[in-house]
């Protein structure tokens, strides 16, 4: 019997931040003939960090005798490590008898703590929140639906102070330590020894710790930006994770920082620190530009549609078939009609970026 749960959330998109309050409505639609019983209706909100990465064991090479028939390969191991941040069940309703038609199941409310993670998507770990609803059935197996949030993690930092790293023969400045993503982090290089080759670069480093089979620390640096001029500036991308605090034991640590060097000295490494609120500067060196927090995950979510985040569309149920080629070329057909709608616009650009760019 086809059955539908929406999620009636009380903003538009599902997009909180730490501290906020999560609340809405449930609907469930029935499309039968024979009425629809449940022994109760539950909803979860459910946030966790996982990490995973796979790496070859050090040991002796194993001997491939005469007889062997396969391809030797190096043992490899997998690291696992997860956190639940938080994990709340509200029961809404117990025993319903529903008929064909669309039903109000009930409201709901949470209260997100402060210290979240914020929601992120990187190449060896993920944290993640959903909303879940199971519809309870006796003799068969539940309905399960699922809402994907995204939780932003607030961090005000008002201290602009300059920022000054220096060894016997060079110098680093930096007008300011506290960003937003998309902003540009002006730096000034002073040389004491008259070198004037030097390499700037901002990178972004993402540690990850494992639990299972042992506890271990993969740190994985990555170059955002460089230039070799002695006063310049690097870019911070809009799809820059937010830091994490370094007080917080979680499986996923992110830090930035700048550094500076040459074939003559060892790096000058200078941390910055990447939050949602950065107070404008004016200062002689650093030009005042417009960033935002962007709301992707990932470089590839830039191109995504934006309905992913609706609050009051339809959710599908858990374990569900994705959408086949043809319904991905039904969408590229309303781009021809004569009505444009907004969220049009972005499978515009995602056409034009699989099409042309790549």
């Amino acid at each position: 019997m086809p059955i539908n749960c929406e999620f009636n959330l009380s903003r538009a998109a599902a997009i909180y931040y730490n501290g906020e309050q999560i609340s809405g409505s449930l609907t469930v639609t029935v499309d039968g003939k024979k009425s629809f019983k449940l022994e109760g209706v539950s909803v979860t909100l459910h946030g966790v960090s996982t990490v995973h990465w796979r790496e070859s064991l050090r040991g002796p090479p194993e001997i491939e005798h005469n007889d062997s028939t396969g391809n030797l390969e190096c043992p490899k191991v997998d690291y696992n490590g997860s956190k639940v941040h938080i994990n709340e069940t509200k029961k809404l309703n117990e025993v319903l008898q529903l008929e064909n038609g669309t039903f109000r199941l009930g409201d709901f409310n949470f209260q997100l703590p402060e210290n979240l993670p914020a929601t992120c998507r990187l190449p060896f770990g993920n944290v993640e929140y959903v909303l879940k609803v199971v519809l309870e059935r006796r003799g068969t197996h539940n309905k399960c639906f699922q809402q994907r949030l995204v939780i932003r993690k607030c961090v005000e930092l008002a201290d602009l102070k300059p920022q000054y790293m220096e060894t016997a023969n060079m110098g680093l400045t930096l007008p300011r330590s506290v960003f937003v993503p998309g902003q540009s982090v002006s730096y000034e290089i002073c040389s004491k020894d008259g070198v004037q080759d030097f390499l700037t670069r901002l990178c972004k480093k993402i540690s990850y710790t494992s639990q299972q089979p042992s506890a271990k620390t993969k740190n994985v640096t990555q170059v955002l930006s460089e230039s070799s001029e002695l006063n310049g500036n690097l870019r911070l991308p809009l799809t820059a994770p937010i830091m994490s605090h370094s007080d917080q034991l979680d499986p996923i640590q992110i830090s930035y920082y700048i550094e500076t060097f040459n074939s003559l000295n060892a790096p000058i490494k200078v941390p910055i620190f990447v939050a949602t609120v950065a107070p404008p500067v004016n200062s002689q060196t650093e030009s005042s530009q417009l960033c935002f927090v962007n709301m992707a995950l990932s470089q590839s979510e830039l191109l995504g549609p934006i309905n992913q985040f609706l609050a009051n569309s339809c959710s599908r149920e858990i374990d569900a078939l994705a959408l086949s080629k043809h319904c991905e070329r039904e969408r590229i057909k309303l781009l021809k009609g004569p009505k444009r709608k907004k969220s049009y616009v972005h499978l515009a650009l995602q056409y034009f970026y699989k099409k042309v760019l790549t």
